[in-house]
């Protein structure tokens, strides 16, 4: 996925990992990328299509957030990930 990304310049990565981290949770992990929540949910769905992902496998989960956390710190991508990491209050200030 993370390869697919670069060569074709998509977040799919990006997008599955804010998912991931959000718990789930659509209006939060989109909130996290600045994208609309349909712009969140084409790109799941893109996902599930194009690397075979069933995000509603907690194995399948769990393998994707661990292959994708790997992959983005040894590419060195780990610093521009901050606000996909941290509950949303801690971005928003501690709202």
């Amino acid at each position: 996925m993370l390869e697919h990304d670069r060569t074709h310049h998509t977040r799919y990565g990006d997008s599955v990992a804010a998912w991931l981290d959000a718990v789930g949770n659509v209006t939060e992990a989109a909130g996290r990328l600045t994208i609309h929540q349909n712009t969140l949910k084409y790109r799941l769905r893109r996902s599930r299509e194009l690397f075979g992902l069933d995000l509603d496998d907690p194995d399948t989960r769990l393998s994707s957030w661990l292959q994708l956390r790997i992959g983005a710190v040894t590419s060195g991508r780990s610093p521009s990930w901050p606000a996909a990491t941290q509950p949303v209050t801690e971005a928003r200030g501690g709202e």
